[in-house]
């Protein structure tokens, strides 16, 4: 899964953004938590909007992906006619169920951009072909489905490329297994902001150069954006719980400041 650098710095941004919209997500539940704040009602009429969008996106992609499923798409012909098929095995099977609705998603994506959408007998996915498609790079897996400029090229290279894909996929299914549809992009973007490129490990696992990928260390890079994401988690660790413990011992009718003994009010 190679990207451009705009769609790196971009997936970058994007992680960042989304890490810090958790913890804040993370900190507003947990003073809106059922007990604690009048307003419950409404925070579970919120929680309950965010889950039905959930809900409606995962059946949005999953029956899409039915209507594929129903109405099969042409065989993929690369120059040089197709790579040799490859055994539908029940890991296959299970990858292609738990990535279903990721699937559609792609799927209808590239169909509404205009690529020509495909199957590879090689590895059993789909390929949807688009020199426009929003990665901008070589080869990018979503779910079952492959964003490609196009297939020309080397035997071959798109033999390696091929396979190195199909391991992306075995990475959707176990994210999506362990933590639903959004976990293996989440996971990957945070990864490859800290792991670039041929340091980040699910590219090292799918084989770098197969997805041509030139081998750049392994440690983490330590730029100007991930020293200040880094900087404001140790700044939220370090003040949390002292916002803590400030807030139980404000309920409790206790002043308290760190490192001074606590003192009642007086009634």
């Amino acid at each position: 899964m190679a990207l451009s650098p705009r769609a790196k710095a971009t997936l970058g941004a994007c992680s960042a953004v989304l890490l810090a919209g958790i913890l804040g997500l993370a900190w507003w539940l947990w003073r809106h938590r059922p007990g604690h704040d009048p307003r419950v009602a409404r925070l579970r009429r919120t929680r309950a909007v965010l889950v039905a969008l959930g809900l409606l996106v995962i059946a949005t992609g999953a029956s899409w992906r039915l209507v594929i499923a129903v109405k099969p798409v042409p065989e993929c012909s690369p120059p040089g006619g197709p790579l040799p098929a490859t055994p539908v095995t029940a890991q296959v099977v299970a990858e292609k169920v738990a990535t279903w609705a990721e699937t559609g998603i792609g799927i209808l994506y590239s169909q509404a951009t205009g690529a020509h959408v495909c199957f590879s007998r090689a590895q059993n996915y789909y390929v949807a072909l688009n020199a426009h498609h929003i990665a901008g790079a070589r080869a990018v897996a979503l779910g079952d489905v492959v964003l490609k400029p196009d297939l020309d090229m080397p035997r071959e290279d798109l033999k390696g490329l091929v396979e190195h894909e199909a391991v992306h996929r075995t990475q959707w299914a176990v994210g999506t297994a362990l933590g639903g549809p959004l976990a293996f992009p989440i996971v990957y973007g945070i990864t490859d902001f800290f792991f670039p490129g041929a340091r980040n490990p699910f590219e090292r696992m799918a084989g770098l150069e197969a997805g041509f990928y030139t081998p750049s260390g392994t440690g983490p890079v330590l730029g100007p954006a991930q020293l200040a994401v880094l900087s404001a988690l140790g700044a939220i660790i370090v003040v949390v719980p002292f916002a803590v413990r400030y807030r139980r011992a404000g309920r409790a009718g206790i002043r308290w400041r760190p490192g001074k003994p606590r003192h009642r009010l007086p009634p």
